[in-house]
């Protein structure tokens, strides 16, 4: 098993993220901007030791201290709203430089199916969106994955569809770089359960993992 570091861990895909890490096996670091925040993990999910730590991608000194140590990180990071502001890409220079530093090699991100705006999969009124209302969001996405190509790291953008708070299935297809022809959502626990297996799945080295049903 693997120690893992997860950045946005207090958010409503990182948190689940972090409880099937544990459910999993992995020694988890939850790295949240307020550790006092931090919603409690619930007993079931307690299989492996949990440590929450403050750190914030916008503050680079915080993330350096943090990273050392550890085997992969996570970055479950994203906006509470349609807009970026460069989050995105202020935390992948910010993880990159830290890592390389730290002397930590895996690295997985959470981005988006629509991060590839011209996707021949997505419906024209989607690609339309994504060019338009999304157009900011999406492109700071992109402008991530390619800080990350241009690292020497050892990196995998997965790009769920629409997560879906629903009961996981197990059910979904994956697709390097291209959504799902038909393709539309992921449920947000199997997208976790993704996440966390492909840390340690060579196949995803330095790809696009493209999740929907």
């Amino acid at each position: 098993m693997s120690a893992l570091l997860v950045f946005g861990a207090n958010g409503a895909t990182g948190q689940v993220i972090v409880q099937e890490a544990l459910r999993a096996g992995h020694t988890v670091t939850a790295a949240v901007r307020d550790p006092a925040t931090f919603r409690a993990v619930p007993a079931e999910f307690r299989a492996a030791p949990l440590d929450v730590v403050r750190a914030d991608v916008r503050d680079p000194d915080s993330v350096r201290a943090t990273v050392a140590g550890h085997d992969a990180v996570i970055s479950a990071i994203g906006p509470a709203g349609r807009r970026a502001d460069g989050l995105y890409s202020t935390a992948a220079r910010t993880l990159v430089a830290a890592m390389v530093a730290g002397g930590v090699d895996r690295l997985v991100v959470l981005s988006s199916s629509g991060a590839r705006h011209d996707d021949p999969n997505h419906p024209l009124w989607y690609r339309v969106i994504a060019r338009t209302l999304m157009k900011e969001l999406y492109s700071d996405m992109r402008l991530m994955e390619d800080i990350m190509r241009d690292s020497p790291l050892d990196w995998t953008s997965v790009r769920p569809g629409r997560i879906a708070d629903e009961p996981p299935t197990g059910v979904y297809r994956v697709q390097d770089g291209v959504n799902p022809k038909g393709g539309t959502s992921v449920t947000r626990v199997d997208l976790a359960r993704f996440v966390v297996g492909v840390v340690d799945d060579e196949r995803w080295s330095r790809g696009f993992p493209t999740l929907a049903r």
